[in-house]
């Protein structure tokens, strides 16, 4: 069966957030000043800028907000071997320059013949205060 189709993909690159060789706060669970990233994949994915509500209050807890989001086909992703997850970096979506990290994942597309989501939506957020150095 066919998978869908993305309407005017781009070519995203991604830095995926290695965990085993960045140093992380045993407290926290989050990383120590720098972070350890694989090398740059590239991967077509559609881009949605400000399509996400702002901070939002909810009796189980805070909807984070976001500046926008990749859409993927999986097919796609897997073709590369690239495993999307929570804080892997987009640094280029299609010819802008970005530093942005991805702050939340939802698979959709779910049809019978594919026994599961064929797409993921990849939202993104500009963590500006991560890019900053120190004593600036």
């Amino acid at each position: 069966m066919p998978y869908p189709n993305l309407l005017h993909p781009v070519p995203i690159s991604i830095q995926a957030l290695d965990r085993s060789t960045t140093v992380m706060d045993p407290d926290l669970r989050e990383p120590i000043q720098n972070e350890a990233r694989a090398a740059t994949a590239s991967c077509p994915g559609q881009v949605a800028w400000g399509s996400d509500q702002k901070l939002n209050a909810r009796p189980d807890g805070l909807k984070e907000d976001s500046d926008g989001y990749v859409l993927f086909r999986l097919a796609d992703l897997a073709a590369r071997s690239i495993t999307l997850k929570r804080d892997d970096r987009f640094t280029r979506l299609g010819t802008i320059n970005a530093d942005v990290y991805v702050t939340k994942l939802q698979y959709m597309g779910h049809y019978a013949w594919s026994a599961g989501p064929t797409l993921v939506k990849a939202f993104f957020k500009d963590l500006q205060p991560g890019r900053q150095t120190k004593g600036a």
